[in-house]
């Protein structure tokens, strides 16, 4: 519980510093007339969502990007050490006992 907490409070740390970084929001402290301390916040959420969006637009692209090289990259280089095609060994007809029948035929007969 105590790690989700931390996990937590890190995305929020994030989240503030990436967003007063890019401009989304701007934080103005002043002195109210009577003492008391004023902290003022302007979110600009027209700039908040035009990033997200151009973001995104850049995460897909790359993403794109680099499923198209890695594409190429399997069509240019097949797999190395790959094995033949596959055949099912070839039985003669004449035997019916498999390796039983084998191993039978190979022990010689006892002296009479």
């Amino acid at each position: 519980m105590r790690n989700l907490l931390a996990l937590v409070g890190a995305q929020v740390i994030g989240f503030g510093g990436i967003g007063w970084y890019m401009g989304w929001y701007t934080l103005h402290v002043d002195r109210a007339p009577d003492g008391t301390i004023e902290i003022k916040t302007d979110v600009d959420a027209k700039k908040v969502t035009e990033d997200t969006s151009n973001g995104a637009k850049q995460v897909s692209a790359f993403i794109g990007h680099q499923a198209e090289k890695a594409q190429q990259g399997a069509e240019a280089n097949p797999p190395a050490n790959t094995p033949g095609p596959l055949t099912t060994p070839k039985t003669d007809p004449g035997k019916s006992g498999g390796w039983f029948d084998s191993i039978i035929h190979s022990v010689p007969a006892a002296p009479k």
